[in-house]
């Protein structure tokens, strides 16, 4: 019997309830109170006709005008739709036009509150149907673009609202409002996630310290502000890595591709110290330990050595161009004509024929000369015997061979003289020997090109000397044979390796030397693939960028580090203890807090594993995901708060809000 009672005064609670909400109150749903039920049908009619005109940034009437005139659709006086063309264009959309200004007047003026709730609600729907325009990178660009989106649908709401009635004051104030409604808003909502992140992360902090777990949140967040700092997306820096790795350099990892703020996350964890710092760091050390090995591997497939060296390359070349040449001066002797000596005699004889006879002595050049004159003519006899000429032409090809001998003897002595008087007599021979042997010519032809492949190995390796200038380099190269090209590029190559083997500090950036403007411009104009070089050389002073920051410069942090880990015995939570037992509460306080303070900044070790381990990950897009699907609700939830907070408020907001 009680229970039956206490079902019967919660059923007749429920029936005086939903009388002062207007609602139906008996199981069909019809409401036995028709004052009521037709109070709740205003209110709701109130709350339509407000959101159709926030909707529709206060043309709904308007747009209600002109759907009359051209189809001529209305309400009738039971406030069902009907079809009345009667009378003009003109007069139907007039008409129409304020018969619904006249309702919603009426809607406003009933139901202040209902009609103000729906019209910003109705305003919201497009506010928000725009709020992924106002993403911008970084808060500036994010503000200016919300208060773009704030003038222009505040412009608009004030042209809706001033119902052809001072217009321009109307648009304006409405644009004005708007403009530093939106410009307000993504710096509102970025400083109250700042304070919540500020309360919430020193209680979780410490949280997850006592507890030893990672929070997962805390380092997403870290991750995606990074990503954000960088200017890049996902698919970039996954791009990035992944071509790396085809490229031969596997090492180069997300904190590398995305620039400083890798850098900068990286140089925090390693010297935050802990199982984190000490993973990320030990990474760093070996990676950087290699440098010189990568960057000499690439010099040598850059400029084609390899594996061999500029010394190697010349002796090759040598030995190559004596082959050649024995097979083709042979060839020559066989179809070998008469030599005539006569001009080679003639320019020996402009120098010394006057002395002959005379007795006077000549100098060491005079002296070798004569003695080429006799090994090509036969002075004339006393007895008047014609004086006899060589024309063999393997004799006049050995004295040309052995004054070129003397010729290189003469330059490599210094005895530039010398070797310019030989060389007038060595260049005569050479034609007379050409004239008599078509096929020597071409020996001929074919063994200076190849002394000039040999030349090109040293002419490469001058190349590289700091004190030539590129654009004289450049040009050099250019002007040369695809064969001296390459023997060029053999001896510029070798003479880069010398300077990078001979940089042997282990934290030195191997790649720096190779990044002047000199360099680059000669990488260009001789390396075999200049953009491959450039792309590796490029990301190798990126890894060492990322070292030298986290574990270059001062060792300030690391000492400091060091010292707090052999003083944890005595400053952490034991020596806290002992000292609350000698009764100094205050040293107790401050050791206390010295054990939790750096957990209530939010991230514990384990937490920073996390962050260090996607750093140090090789499939950025993997390691990313979850930081972006945590931002991109993060975003959209902020979004959506900035559009709701750009609206202007209109009239009927004011009022509903000041009853």
């Amino acid at each position: 019997m009680e229970e039956f009672e206490a079902l019967a005064l919660a059923a007749a609670a429920r029936k005086r309830k939903a009388q002062d909400l207007g609602l139906p109150d008996n199981p069909g749903g019809v409401s036995a109170n028709p004052a009521a039920v037709a109070e709740f049908q205003g209110k709701a009619t109130s709350a339509f006709d407000g959101a159709m005109q926030g909707g529709t940034f206060g043309f709904g009437d308007e747009m209600a005008g002109v759907r009359s005139a051209i189809f001529g659709s209305t309400v009738d006086d039971q406030g069902n739709m009907a079809r009345d063309m009667s009378g003009t264009m003109g007069e139907r959309y007039t008409s129409e036009r304020d018969r619904v200004r006249a309702q919603n007047e009426a809607s406003q003026s009933a139901n202040p509150l209902q009609y103000g709730a729906g019209e910003i609600a109705g305003g919201s729907v497009p506010a928000l149907t725009g709020a992924s325009l106002a993403t911008g990178n970084g808060l500036l660009n994010t503000a200016v673009r919300s208060g773009i989106l704030g003038a222009l649908g505040g412009g608009a709401q004030g042209a809706g609202h001033a119902d052809g009635r001072d217009l321009a004051p109307s648009i304006g104030k409405g644009a004005a409002m708007g403009g530093i409604a939106g410009v307000a808003a993504p710096i509102v909502v970025k400083g109250g996630a700042a304070v919540k992140n500020a309360v919430k992360d020193p209680m979780t902090g410490v949280i997850d310290t006592m507890t030893g777990n990672a929070n997962q949140g805390k380092a997403n967040r870290v991750i995606a502000e990074m990503l954000r700092a960088s200017k890049k997306n996902p698919d970039e820096v996954g791009e990035a890595v992944m071509r790396a790795a085809q490229e031969g350099q596997s090492q180069y990892r997300m904190m590398d591709a995305v620039g400083v703020p890798g850098q900068r996350q990286a140089s925090g964890l390693a010297r935050a110290g802990g199982d984190s710092g000490a993973e990320i760091a030990e990474f760093l050390r070996k990676r950087q330990a290699g440098q010189g090995e990568r960057v000499a591997e690439f010099v040598d497939e850059g400029f084609g050595l390899n594996g061999t060296t500029a010394a190697k390359e010349a002796g090759r070349l040598t030995e190559a161009r004596s082959a050649s040449a024995n097979s083709a001066y042979d060839a020559a002797r066989g179809n070998a004509a008469p030599v005539d000596v006569r001009g080679a005699l003639g320019v020996i004889d402009s120098r010394i024929g006057g002395m002959q006879g005379s007795n006077v002595a000549g100098d060491a050049i005079d002296g070798k000369l004569a003695g080429y004159r006799k090994r090509l003519a036969a002075d004339p006899a006393p007895d008047g015997e014609t004086a006899r000429e060589l024309s063999d032409f393997d004799r006049v090809l050995g004295v040309k061979q052995s004054i070129q001998d003397d010729i290189g003897a003469a330059v490599r002595a210094g005895r530039n003289n010398e070797a310019r008087e030989l060389g007038k007599l060595a260049s005569e021979l050479d034609g007379a020997l050409e004239a008599s042997s078509d096929m020597y010519r071409a020996a001929n032809d074919g063994f200076r090109d190849a002394s000039r492949v040999i030349d090109a190995v040293d002419q490469g390796a001058d190349m590289a000397r700091p004190a030539r200038r590129s654009s004289d380099t450049v040009s050099q190269f250019g002007s040369m044979t695809p064969p001296q090209q390459q023997a060029a590029r053999v001896g510029y190559g070798d003479s880069l390796l010398s300077k990078i083997e001979a940089n042997t500090a282990p934290t030195a950036n191997k790649a720096k030397i190779l990044q002047s403007p000199k360099r680059d411009a000669e990488a260009q104009a001789m390396a075999v693939d200049p953009s491959l070089y450039g792309r590796r050389i490029g990301r190798e002073n990126d890894m060492w960028e990322v070292q030298n920051r986290a574990l270059g410069g001062s060792r300030t942090a690391d000492n400091l580090q060091d010292i707090g880990g052999t003083s944890e015995a005595a400053s952490g939570l034991m020596g806290a203890g002992r000292s609350a037992l000698n009764f100094q509460f205050g040293d107790a306080v401050a050791k206390v807090g010295g054990v939790l303070g750096p957990a209530a900044k939010g991230q514990n070790d384990a937490t920073r594993q996390l962050i260090a381990r996607a750093l140090m990950s090789d499939d950025p897009v993997k390691a990313l995901e979850p930081a972006l699907r945590q931002d991109m609700s993060s975003q959209s939830k902020r979004r959506l708060i900035e559009a709701l907070l750009r609206q202007p408020m209109r009239e009927g907001g004011e009022a509903a809000l000041g009853q």
